[in-house]
This record gives C-alpha cells, structure tokens and sequence, in this order.
C-alpha cells in the first residue's frame, strides 16, 4: 500500500474518531446542562433539544441522502439543518452571556455557524432552490476540507459530515475535563479554520462552471456518437426494486443509446446475475448498447495484500461470469484503476493493471469475440497515462479506450486539465484510432450546486462531441445511492442536469436526421 493512502486511511481514522468524542461530548454537556438550575431556562431549553436531537439528526442526513434508504426520511429531513441551526444558537447565547470564555466559545460558535450554514444551503439545494453565492461557497469549502481527510469521496459520499459543537455553561469538574475541552476547541478551530482558508477558492470554484454555458454541441450527422446513462447503485447483489423502477422509467424517458451498469464482486454471482440479465436483455431488445463495469469488494484491501495472486483469479472469475451470463456490447473488467482502484487495493503499477486487464481480456474474448474489452482513465498522472498509452496501441487486447471526466475540488479546473490531457494523448493515435467514450460525466450537485452539475455535463459533452475519436458519453447516476452525483435526488425529484440531457439528445437526434 502505498503512503500516501495509508496517510489517508489515517487521517479518515483520526477524523471519524474526532467525531465520535463530539458526539459524546454533545451528549454529556446537554445532559449536565440541562439539569442545571443557575443557567437561563432559553438556553437550558435549547441544550437539551439540540442534545436530544443529535444523534438522531445524524442518521436522518446519512439516510435521507440516498434513494434507497431516504424515502420514508424524506418528510423528516428538515431535523438535520433544525439541529445545526439549535447547535449555532446555542453558542451564540453562550458566548453573547458570557456562559462560556471566549478562548473555548469563539471556536465552536464560527464551526457551528459553519455547520449550520452549509446544511442550510445543502437542504435547500436538495428541494431545488438556489442557496446565496456565500452558503455555495461555504459547502463547497466544506468538501474540500473533509477532502484533507476523506480524498475525493468528500464531493459525493453522503457519510462525511461535520458534527456541531455543544458550548457548555460549566466548569470543569477535573484536570482532564480541562484536557478534553481544550481538545475539543482545538479541534472546532481546526476544522473551521481548514473551511475558512479554502473560501477564497471556493468562490472560483462555484463559478468556474460557468464558462460551459455558451458551449455548443458538435453536428454528428452519420448518429456515430452515442449518450448512455448508468443506472442503479453499484451493485453487490439483486437490483434494488425502487431503483429498478425509477431508473428504467428515466431511461425510457430519456431515450437513452446506452446503459452502464456497475457490479461488485459479491454482485458477480450465478444468483444476482440472473436477475441483473433479466434487465440487460430487456435493454438490449429496445436496442440499447449494454455497458457492465467490474466494481471491487468491500474488503478488497485485505483480499488483495493477503493475496494479490488469489484476489486477481477471482476478479478473472467474475469477469467470466459476467461475459458468459450478461455478454455485455462493452465491459470494463476494472472501474477506474487510478481512483476507484487506488482507493480500493492501494496505488499499483501498470504492469499489474496490464496483465490483469490481459487476462480478463482473453476470458471475455473467449466466451463471446463480440464483447469489447474498454479501460477508462480517471487520474491522468503518469501510471494513468502509462495504462492509456499501452491501451490505444493496437496490438494491446483492450478494444475501447475511455476516461472519466469529473469535476475536481477545484471545479470546471480540474475538468479542463483533464481535457486537455486526454485530447493531447488522443492525439497520439490518430492515423487509426480506437474507438474512445467518456465512461462518466457529470457533477456534485450537492457540494457544488445543482447548476454545476448540469453545465459540467454540458461541457463535456461539447467537448467530447468534437472528438473525432470519441463515440459515446455515459452520464454518472441516474439517482443518488451511493454517490451523490446522480440526475435525480433521494426525494425523488429531478435536477436541472435533465433539461440539459434531453436537450443534446433532442439536438445529436435532429443532426443525424437530416
């Protein structure tokens, strides 16, 4: 594994921790609080409320985030904002008494207020409103600085949240009641302070999207270039039936030319993959082209350095399992190895991903000559572009050469540069290029606005339209599961980034028409 993961895993272990001892805290401090009869009922009363609702709060917002788990939530949500909003008022009555010094009650009153603000802004993006340029800003500050922490699942992991601070009225009974409360100033003041020295960049990064919103598609009049959707959650078992429902009603309404769907190893069974063919041969008889990405199991990390040999086999295995009972037009036998697989098993060399990618290559070949072996790049740093390279020459057995083009912390900056990157490597094979597709697209809806979503996806399909080497784009998400990128939110209501599909369709349509 490499050091800079292991720093991560760190640092994600020393930040869950942190937020397990707030939790606590909040707890304690309520209860203490509470029944004090010295302190203002007004701040009594609103202690113990925020205190009570906290942990509760809490499994509201991570259950609310998702489709599948949301639903019955979703009348309920408002109790995560209520609750910071409770958190912030209660450090403001603190400080502004005089309840609390300010060495420890400035801190947790700007990291409530913080708190606060971006689960204000967040809500209200989630019911389709567009929050102030500050409240924007303050959420996508929030992203990158859990980023420090999480890496790049900070932009669309509905898990990684800040726990608001409880500001007591007491003092401390004992020497280590000291120590912790210093610790837990230290760390309101660290978190906040991260926040606060990302705003600057925030801001841009808010509005770096809107170069896209002059963009225009490319005519394709021959129809040779092709949009697809992925759909459900990446799965490690049967499709869930609610995302079923809704995802094949949005492709059936979109009209979409492909459908991308992503399988975990514990999904890449003789049980699951029945039930997952049953939809694939459904798509496929409305002529859709089938895409079926070979995700990785919740413990890969320990499968992989028990027995990087045995966890490859079974990979193989279910590659083979997945061509012989699905036989996918593309599959994709690794998603992303310089990202998804980073974090999954650790930073490995080209080589390995080459003979990996070899192996599945020739099984999935074997089975049936007309599925395509595709690879996608995600990182675009050297080993991405060692892999790439070794992928577009012609005598490699990968088929379809492919990248993801997200966004970044950064924004449409990021998004650029990987443009950029993947249009000067494209260049390289263009006397007899292979067939290229953008293997996600899309945005954070909920860390950068809804709006941002919709024009990154606008972006890169203006981009990827004048490629001649590129012959499809796949939009990331259907619905927010897992991810949080998706074209519909957990309430079930569809985000701005929909017009912006039916319109390139509507357009790419009428071009190949004529």
């Amino acid at each position: 594994m490499s050091a800079a993961l292991s720093r991560l895993h760190f640092l994600a272990a020393l930040y869950v921790s942190a937020a397990a001892v707030m939790i606590m805290w909040d707890v304690v401090v309520a209860g203490r609080v509470a029944q004090l009869r010295r302190v203002p009922r007004a701040f009594a009363a609103i202690t113990a409320f925020a205190g009570l609702l906290i942990v509760p709060a809490l499994l509201i917002a991570y259950a609310a985030a998702s489709i599948l788990y949301g639903r019955a939530i979703q009348p309920v949500a408002w109790v995560w904002p209520l609750t910071t909003v409770l958190f912030a008022l209660q450090a403001t009555y603190a400080l502004s008494r005089r309840l609390v010094t300010p060495l420890f009650g400035v801190p947790i009153f700007v990291c409530n207020l913080i708190i606060a603000i971006v689960a204000l802004s967040r809500f209200g993006i989630s019911r389709g409103f567009v929050p102030p340029d500050f409240g924007l800003a303050l959420s996508a500050a929030q992203a990158s600085a859990l980023g420090f922490f999480f890496g790049t699942p900070a932009l669309w992991g509905p898990a990684f949240l800040q726990v608001p601070l409880m500001s007591p009225s007491l003092p401390a009974r004992w020497r280590f009641s000291k120590v912790i409360r210093a610790g837990i100033a230290l760390s309101a003041a660290a978190i906040a302070g991260l926040i606060l020295i990302e705003m600057p960049n925030a801001f841009q990064t808010t509005k770096s999207y809107a170069r896209y919103s002059q963009d225009q598609l490319q005519e394709h009049p021959d129809g040779d270039f092709d949009i697809g959707l992925k759909v459900l959650p990446d799965l490690r078992g049967a499709p869930p039936p609610l995302a079923l429902e809704r995802d094949m009603s949005l492709v059936d309404s979109l009209g979409v030319d492909a459908v991308s769907i992503v399988i975990d190893p514990e999904g890449a069974k003789l049980a699951p993959l029945d039930s997952i063919a049953r939809i694939v041969d459904d798509r496929r008889a409305d002529s859709a082209l089938i895409i079926v990405s070979l995700g990785y199991p919740k413990d890969a990390d320990r499968q992989f350095h028990k027995s990087s040999a045995d966890y490859t086999k079974q990979r193989i295995a279910d590659v083979d399992r997945i061509a012989r009972r699905l036989r996918p037009d593309i599959l994709i036998p690794a998603v992303d190895p310089y990202e998804a697989g980073t974090r999954a098993i650790g930073l490995q060399d080209p080589e390995y991903w080459k003979s990996y990618i070899t192996q599945a290559a020739n099984i999935a070949h074997f089975v049936n000559h007309r599925i395509r072996i595709g690879v996608s790049a995600s990182s675009y740093g050297s080993r991405d572009s060692s892999l790439y390279y070794w992928a577009a020459e012609k005598n490699s057995p990968v088929d379809v050469v492919g990248f993801s083009m997200m966004p970044g912390f950064d924004g449409a900056t990021s998004l650029d540069t990987h443009m950029r990157v993947a249009q000067r490597w494209m260049h390289s094979f263009e006397d007899k290029p292979k067939p290229h597709w953008i293997f996600a697209a899309g945005g954070y809806p909920i860390a950068h606005g809804e709006k941002s979503q919709e024009l990154a996806l606008w972006g890169v399909l203006a981009w990827a339209t004048t490629q001649p080497q590129i012959k499809g784009l796949v939009v990331n998400g259907a619905g927010d599961y897992d991810v949080l990128s998706g074209l519909r939110s957990a309430n079930g209501r569809y985000r701005s980034a929909v017009g912006a599909l039916l319109r390139a369709e509507k357009g790419l349509a009428e071009n190949s028409s004529q």
